[in-house]
């Protein structure tokens, strides 16, 4: 999963919904699948997987689209620069760069060089920080990344239970990193996890994954 960061004020343009649509539409996961995992992965639509009990089958698919991504940032003010460049900036000079942690190892590596080389198609600047494992995760849980690269590992868990990342009270000290703040997702979190009856669970995870 590719982590922004919303609450960090070096990269206001993330809390823009637009923007990040534009950051998914233009980055080519299923190419990533192919030429990198030899074709051995599935795209992830939300953050509940395929295969769960969970899992909703109507939620939105995000294919490929660069042009629909430019034109998504252009709406949002961010243009090529007149006087030259490549990146993308606003009227008040602001540029769409950021700074993409992720670990380093050979496969994330491949994996960040594509989604570089994705979005400065898209005018997008990104500078890429390889980290050990538990310097990654010091960042992370100091809340100073303002993007980031990570596995999300739920196999041994029977119950696809979202919580820790996305709740809102896991943005202070929990594994929120994204710091999604959303209090009717949370309320769906909150009571998946105290009722019993499956389809109930069921419908609430649906309407957490339509959230």
């Amino acid at each position: 999963i590719l982590i922004f960061n919303l609450d960090n004020q070096q990269v206001k343009f993330f809390q823009d919904a637009n923007v990040r649509r534009a950051l998914l539409l233009g980055m080519n996961r299923q190419r990533m699948v192919d030429r990198i995992m030899g074709g051995q992965a599935i795209l992830a639509d939300g953050p509940i997987f395929p295969g769960s009990w969970a899992y909703y089958d109507g939620v939105e698919r995000v294919a490929y689209d660069a042009d629909t991504a430019t034109t998504l940032l252009k709406d949002a003010g961010y243009t090529l620069p007149v006087s030259g460049g490549t990146t993308r900036q606003n009227e008040q000079g602001e540029a769409l760069s950021f700074e993409l942690l992720y670990p380093d190892d050979e496969q994330h590596r491949a994996i960040a060089e594509a989604i570089r080389s994705d979005y400065a198609r898209l005018g997008v600047f990104v500078d890429l920080k390889p980290l050990a494992y538990e310097e990654l995760v010091t960042s992370l849980d100091n809340r100073v990344h303002q993007a980031a690269l990570v596995d999300l590992n739920l196999s041994r868990s029977p119950d696809p239970d979202p919580y820790p990342f996305w709740h809102q009270a896991q943005i202070t000290g929990g594994q929120n990193y994204a710091q999604w703040d959303d209090r009717q997702a949370s309320e769906y979190l909150e009571q998946a996890r105290i009722t019993v009856d499956l389809s109930e669970r069921t419908r609430l995870y649906r309407n957490f994954q339509v959230r």
